[in-house]
């Protein structure tokens, strides 16, 4: 295939998903997206260790595990795709100590480095706190962010389509 088509098809995807997550929300969207994903790299993975023991004669525990673990996960998430609102959850935690890291980070900038630069990163750093909070806190919040981020997406997969369409590839 080449490089324009699959980037058409890359694009038309991104917008369907984009659309499917400002539609329905993201936590369940995602949970069934990456859980097809993760299905389908999970059964490449198994491929990949059988091709190498068609090859080599030798079976490597390592392709078997990500492969079956993969799947194992995928169904999980295509079963119950709620529990993609548990790696959200731990994400939104890690970005809370993330955001309190670099505010004081930015403090001890600013007292031995650069006023402006400490700043910024406290700003960044309240930031993140702030919405990671919000995002845990109150459900319209969840609501209006999922919207944003399925725009975002839908954008993506329209700027990648047009983009196939616009510029100019290496061999033209």
């Amino acid at each position: 295939m080449n490089k324009k088509l699959l980037t058409i098809i890359e694009g038309a995807v991104a917008i369907t998903l984009g659309i499917l997550i400002a539609v329905f929300g993201g936590v369940q969207t995602l949970g069934t997206y990456f859980g097809v994903l993760f299905i389908i790299a999970g059964a490449l993975a198994l491929a990949l260790a059988f091709v190498a023991l068609a090859k080599t004669k030798v079976l490597g525990y390592a392709g078997l595990f990500v492969g079956a673990a993969l799947i194992v996960l995928g169904s999980a998430l295509l079963i119950h795709p709620e529990l993609f609102g548990f790696i959200i959850y731990v994400v939104d935690l890690l970005l809370i100590a993330a955001g309190a890291a670099l505010v004081v980070y930015g403090v001890f900038t600013i007292v031995n480095h650069s006023v402006f630069y400490g700043i910024g990163q406290i700003v960044v750093g309240a930031a993140a706190i702030t919405l990671a909070i919000l995002y845990l806190k109150v459900p319209e919040f969840q609501t209006v962010f999922w919207i944003i981020i399925g725009i975002l997406v839908a954008l993506y997969g329209l700027f990648l389509v047009i983009s196939a369409f616009v510029l100019k590839s290496d061999k033209e």
